[in-house]
């Protein structure tokens, strides 16, 4: 992950999105901006925040944007494809396995992001230590993808301790 903060502002979170994507469009940044965008539409967010039907848009429309380019541009292993397909499986309940998500991990060893998938969909059983490390590498989490991973490896824990 990068030493990037997030604005609070939805509108100039996508402003600062597009510009350094001009200047730099790595993986991580894309699947940042993946990431940011997705949430940015989820109409539990739109309400909550009231934005504004003008930026829903634009989010929708880079959301879109970004996920062509990852298909395009990015390695097949990468952060970028593997949003696209967690977002596929979270919004269309397109099947995602856990066996995929460990290849992720095997093709791009030093991309472990997907093992949170693993340890929730595993019920808590597989990846415990990588999910963990996770969660302790996005305990100050400053991008919507480092909050959404680190929030649903809390839920999943809350869950845990909620069944003991």
């Amino acid at each position: 992950m990068s030493n990037f903060v997030e604005p609070a502002d939805i509108g100039a979170a996508l402003a600062d999105y597009r510009r350094r994507l001009a200047d730099h469009a790595s993986d991580a940044l894309i699947a940042d901006f993946i990431v940011f965008c997705w949430q940015a539409v989820d109409p539990g967010r739109v309400a909550t925040l009231d934005l504004s039907d003008e930026l829903v848009d634009a989010c929708a429309d880079q959301l879109s944007e970004l996920l062509k380019l990852a298909t395009t541009t990015c390695g097949k292993w990468s952060a970028p494809l593997f949003w696209k397909r967690y977002i596929e499986w979270a919004d269309f309940a397109e099947a995602l396995s856990i066996d995929e998500c460990k290849l992720f991990m095997l093709r791009s060893p030093e991309y472990v992001e997907p093992a949170f998938y693993v340890f929730l969909a595993s019920g808590g059983a597989e990846m415990r230590s990588e999910a963990m490390s996770l969660l302790a590498q996005y305990a100050d989490a400053t991008t919507t993808r480092s909050r959404y991973v680190r929030s649903v490896l809390e839920s999943r824990l809350r869950t845990e301790r909620a069944l003991r």
